[in-house]
């Protein structure tokens, strides 16, 4: 039985209700089990949706242009602190706003073959790089580099496990399982994710964890609007891959338009942040009212258009706070982020060096003359040693003693 689950933390479960009723989601379904409160929720009035393709070949269609109808549901478990949602359809984008941001990675530190992953889906820390996925051959064991944080994996379950989860599962907000039961065996399926859940992590995974609004995230909003003015490193999420349960959302024949008290902008093919800028500059927006500009999708085969505000449509880091936007939450790198830099840092070869040069108040290039004294050579500056294209200077490395190279990197003095 295909299972993908969500988590909902207790004091979210309203709001969710709440949802599902604008949405049009009603309970078809109520029963009791193992003490669970359990609903199946159906979306039993949906709208027709339009086939963009079918446009262009409407003459072939003379009796009536068809279109699709597409039902979603959610069958949701409740128990105390304990809530359960299962996800069909398209009803994980709803689910998504109220579910436990960590819950499926935390199943994947606990069921997960880190020696069998087949696919990982990551956020860059630092250069480039912002989002990576990478896919894997069987049998692969989980490697992270320096500066990452996972967001999704696949793998296969640990063998002490797959009789009670299946044989492979994908682990990010929510997690797909494939265990060998039918609906009627869904109340001890509960059961034994929360045993699971409840034990030991057996391996450690970089992550980032939600920040709650405070004092903090305002001055990480201020940076971030300095960030949009200058649209320097921010970018709309909409131009990279989304998670959103464990699914990945790339962007295809979408439409918008931004929004702000009654002004619309243009329609626009792609998110970009000079269109932005140039409709904040067109209308006068001020610094204040930036992050109140929603964004209209429009998408391929969707019965209506859906608005976002402007937070949640930004993928933005703050690389010296270890902090990042996604999806409109701020989120820290947790511990084990740190503890894996750290680890990397201490799997570095240390050397024992002349008594003389482990303390200095001389410049880079002062020291590096100062090191011919001692054997070294000095290439600081030298960029001979590396031909590159025309007007590209490299620096190969600073110094060189025997057979071995040394890069030097001065900090100041409080580092």
């Amino acid at each position: 039985m295909r299972l993908n689950i969500f988590s909902i933390p207790k004091e979210n479960i309203s709001d969710l209700k709440d949802k599902f009723k604008k949405l049009g989601l009603k309970s078809i379904k109520n029963h009791s089990e193992n003490g669970w409160e359990i609903n199946f929720y159906f979306s039993s009035e949906v709208d027709k949706t339009p086939i963009s393709w079918v446009k262009i070949y409407k003459d072939f269609f003379p009796d009536e242009t068809p279109s699709n109808i597409l039902y979603f549901s959610v069958y949701l478990w409740e128990r105390g602190d304990k809530c359960f949602a299962l996800s069909y359809g398209k009803s994980h984008f709803y689910l998504r706003q109220f579910c436990d941001h960590d819950f499926g990675i935390e199943v994947a530190k606990r069921i997960a073959n880190e020696k069998d992953i087949r696919q990982k889906s990551s956020k860059k820390f630092a250069g480039k790089k912002k989002k990576e996925i990478k896919s894997y051959t069987k049998n692969s064991k989980l490697d992270i580099e320096s500066g990452e944080s996972i967001d999704y994996i696949r793998s296969s379950i640990s063998e002490d496990n797959k009789i009670i989860f299946g044989n492979t599962g994908k682990f990010a907000s929510s997690v797909l399982l494939n265990p060998d039961i039918e609906k009627e065996g869904l109340a001890d399926f509960f059961e034994d994710l929360i045993k699971a859940y409840n034990k030991e992590e057996t391996f450690k995974l970089p992550r980032t964890v939600i920040l709650n609004l405070s004092p903090e995230t305002i001055k990480f909003q201020d940076r971030l609007i300095n960030e949009i003015l200058q649209h320097d490193s921010t970018d709309f999420a909409s131009n990279s891959h989304e998670v959103i349960g464990v699914d990945f959302i790339f962007s295809g024949q979408e439409e918008y338009t931004f929004h702000w008290k009654g002004i619309t902008s243009e329609t626009m093919d792609d998110l970009t942040m000079e269109n932005l800028n140039k409709f904040i500059t067109d209308n006068s927006i001020p610094r204040e009212e930036i992050l109140n500009i929603n964004v209209e999708v429009q998408k391929e085969d969707a019965p209506r258009a859906y608005k976002k505000k402007l937070l949640e449509s930004l993928d933005y880091i703050i690389d010296d706070e270890n902090v990042i936007l996604s999806q409109g939450r701020w989120m820290r790198f947790n511990e084990d982020y740190i503890n894996q830099l750290n680890e990397y840092v201490d799997d570095i070869d240390l050397e024992i060096v002349e008594s003389e040069l482990k303390e200095t108040s001389l410049t880079e290039p002062e020291f590096s003359k100062y090191c011919e004294s001692f054997g070294y050579i000095n290439a600081d500056k030298d960029f001979s040693k590396i031909k590159v294209a025309q007007g590209t200077l490299i620096e190969a490395w600073d110094l060189q003693k025997d057979t071995t190279v040394y890069a030097l990197k001065f900090s100041p003095k409080n580092f």
